[in-house]
């Protein structure tokens, strides 16, 4: 009888191992990615470059969501693993955020430049990461005169 039982077993196993399996199968080679911002026409440093994963690896198969920094020329090379490794494979959400620090006496800790424009809910930006290097177009950003919240237009239409 427990020959039986193992032989049963040592059948059917194999086909439940693979079950966890369902999801893509990505490529965790992070592959270079970089990119310029502009403010305005005009380079900008220090703005946060995050890519959201659309159809790509996300945590907990990567250590955190590809992300960077530009420089004093609004340049920026994506780090998924190590500075500047790039992103893996896949289609992302392009996000930025532009935090300005607080005036003295200010009770706001620090606003984002760009007034939530490009954060998850509002960016239409996109970006698939091929294999071998990968630029992002220029982000050329104009200057905003409102937050997404203050849009005008037609409440409960837009």
């Amino acid at each position: 009888m427990n020959s039986r039982i193992a032989l049963v077993l040592t059948a059917v196993l194999p086909i439940f191992a693979g079950c966890g399996q369902d999801g893509p199968q990505w490529k965790i080679d992070p592959q270079p990615v970089s990119g310029q911002v502009l403010y305005d026409g005009k380079p900008a440093a220090g703005v946060n470059v995050g890519l959201l994963p659309i159809d790509a690896p996300m945590p907990p198969a990567i250590p955190s969501n590809p992300r960077a920094v530009t420089d004093a020329n609004g340049s920026f090379k994506i780090s998924t693993f190590k500075e500047g490794d790039g992103a893996c494979e896949g289609s992302y959400q392009i996000l930025l955020t532009w935090m300005t620090p607080a005036a003295p006496g200010d009770e706001e800790r620090s606003k984002d430049k760009l007034l939530g424009w490009y954060d998850a809910a509002h960016s239409n930006l996109r970006f698939m990461v091929v294999k071998g290097t990968n630029t992002i177009p220029t982000i050329n950003i104009p200057v905003p005169e409102y937050s997404p919240a203050e849009m005008p237009g037609i409440p409960g239409r837009n």
